[in-house]
């Protein structure tokens, strides 16, 4: 291979190498970084990475998506490892074990999204952290923290990528209880290449469910809910991260007795999932992003037995045969051929708490 890669470099133009290495596995050209300086100062160029970016996304049959997983396991603290989760077509998945991405990953280490092959984290009380482990690069950068917080509020992240600035961004949501169960929320955005927070004004949706922003078409979406009581109450707020503006999309309608929605994303889709625990949750696609009629249900799935666990989508195949969910901190496949459950074992230990996020791998850079 070494040897016809040196001779590729010798004979072809470079422009035709470049289109050659964007349809690699990246594992593959990787390796050829060795092969010459100018195949090197190739690959780690920013518009090669910026390429090889959007090809894969505009070829989602080429693209190689993983998991990573932190987990809490009883008695021995946070276990701050990252699990690749290869989605094979025979068994579905398979499991890598990364080693801790970097000493700045403390033991409070969350994961708050991903997004173009990077994995945002807090890695302590005072700092977050992008990561891509793919190439193992990470950049450390200040949280936005509230001077004075002494009535206590609520906290949602959100992460994802501005193209139209070509800036990575993290958006930190303090949601603070006011009277009659409303909420008083603050926005406030990180913007990676001016290296510093701001506030954007005018949001003044209802009560925040969601914990993490889910990033898709641009912009972020979290589920929000006005009255639990109604069925009429529950919507999904955005976050353009380009214009800074605020939007609304409806989820679809459901059933009086539906309890909660959590978001997710695959494949480039938004998912929502609407749980009517203990009984069952209904699995839906945005098949045109922005389109209220194109949503359509994919699957109802019959809960195990007296499960009132939070259930999280991470993952539907193209054929939407398999999905790849969190219920409650294990990680569950659902089979829609013959309506099963089984649960994905990838470490052992007794669970309190899990975190996920599906990303595929590339070599965008966690610096701009």
């Amino acid at each position: 291979m070494e040897e016809i890669s040196t001779v590729l470099a010798k004979q072809l133009p470079q422009e035709i190498i470049f289109e050659i290495l964007l349809r690699l596995p990246i594992k593959s050209f990787l390796k050829f970084r060795s092969v010459s300086k100018s195949w090197l100062s190739l690959i780690s160029s920013p518009l090669f990475n910026k390429t090889h970016v959007s090809f894969t996304l505009n070829n989602p049959k080429m693209t190689d998506f993983r998991l990573a997983v932190i987990a809490s396991v009883s008695k021995l603290g946070r276990i701050c490892n990252i699990y690749n989760m290869g989605f094979e077509k025979d068994s579905f998945f398979t499991v890598v074990k990364h080693s801790n991405p970097a000493k700045s990953l403390s033991l409070s280490a969350k994961i708050l999204g991903s997004c173009n092959g990077l994995i945002c984290l807090t890695s302590d009380r005072f700092t977050l952290m992008l990561f891509n482990p793919c190439t193992g690069n990470f950049n450390v950068f200040p949280d936005s923290m509230l001077k004075d917080n002494s009535g206590g509020c609520y906290v949602r992240y959100g992460f994802g990528y501005d193209s139209c600035n070509e800036d990575y961004k993290v958006v930190k949501i303090f949601s603070f209880p006011r009277a009659e169960g409303r909420y008083e929320n603050m926005v406030k955005v990180y913007s990676l290449k001016a290296k510093s927070w701001s506030t954007v004004e005018g949001f003044n949706s209802g009560n925040i469910n969601g914990k993490l922003g889910v990033f898709v078409n641009g912009a972020l979406h979290w589920e929000a809910c006005y009255n639990y009581c109604s069925s009429d109450s529950w919507e999904i707020v955005t976050l353009d991260l380009a214009a800074g503006q605020y939007g609304k999309i409806a989820l679809p309608r459901y059933e009086d007795e539906g309890i909660y929605w959590t978001l997710g994303v695959s494949r480039g889709y938004l998912l929502a999932c609407c749980n009517y625990e203990p009984k069952k949750a209904d699995m839906w696609v945005m098949k045109e992003y922005g389109v209220e009629k194109s949503w359509t249900k994919l699957v109802t799935m019959s809960l195990p037995v007296d499960r009132r666990d939070y259930i999280l989508p991470l993952f539907v195949t193209e054929n939407g045969d398999e999905v790849l969910l969190q219920l409650g901190a294990e990680l569950m496949q659902y089979s829609s051929r013959n309506a099963s459950f089984k649960r994905l074992d990838f470490m052992s230990g007794d669970f309190r708490q899990v975190q996920m996020a599906s990303y595929f791998e590339s070599l965008a850079s966690p610096h701009i």
